[in-house]
């Protein structure tokens, strides 16, 4: 019984460092001035997002020629090709349509009987081709950054921080060989935490 109180207060232990650690990040400047900066960036649709990938694989933050200098303070790199994507391009056209009365929605009428028409405009969706560029492709102030280093060694008390986590994990954890650069993954219908191997 001692030894589950002794694991239950290193669980704690750890989780109150990860969490005040976690505390610590999220209250900083440097994340406030990252998440200002990946605020800038604008959310791609998935048919965009597919377009970036097929002729950049390797992009990862993406923006326009003027948003790279307007936001960024960077600029494009001569020489380098635009990734095509598709931008709203909507029109508005006029068009006479039947008058309908706001309270009924029926078609209103004049004195003589024939359908009162009023000119509304319309919006029509369409698109256009333009050109936006990966960070890779510009220069210029350097963009913050939120990144993880790599623990490379062991370290005291890592693996009462691995039992921690795994105890109050909501999904189940464990390590494996993973094929590519990947350093873990989540497998939403077995509800598994996959890590690669070190």
């Amino acid at each position: 019984m001692a030894d589950a109180k002794t694991e239950k207060q290193k669980v704690k232990e750890i989780t109150d460092k990860l969490e005040e650690g976690l505390k610590e990040l999220f209250e900083s400047e440097k994340y406030k001035s990252y998440l200002s900066t990946m605020s800038k960036f604008h959310n791609y649709s998935f048919n965009n997002t597919l377009l970036i990938a097929m002729q950049k694989p390797e992009a990862t933050l993406v923006a326009g020629y003027q948003a790279w200098q307007k936001n960024f303070n960077r600029h494009v790199n001569k020489g380098e090709r635009g990734i095509r994507i598709l931008a709203p391009a909507p029109y508005k056209i006029k068009e006479e349509r039947d008058k309908l009365d706001p309270v009924t929605g029926e078609v209103m009428l004049d004195k003589d009987g024939t359908p009162q028409t009023e000119e509304v405009e319309i919006k029509i969706p369409a698109f256009r081709a333009v050109s936006v560029f990966d960070v890779s492709q510009t220069d210029g102030e350097p963009l913050p950054e939120l990144e993880a280093k790599e623990l490379l060694s062991t370290v005291e008390g890592d693996e009462d921080f691995i039992n921690a986590i795994t105890y109050v994990a909501p999904a189940s954890i464990g390590f494996e060989d993973i094929l590519g650069a990947s350093k873990g993954y989540f497998n939403i219908e077995e509800n598994r935490i996959a890590v690669q191997r070190a």
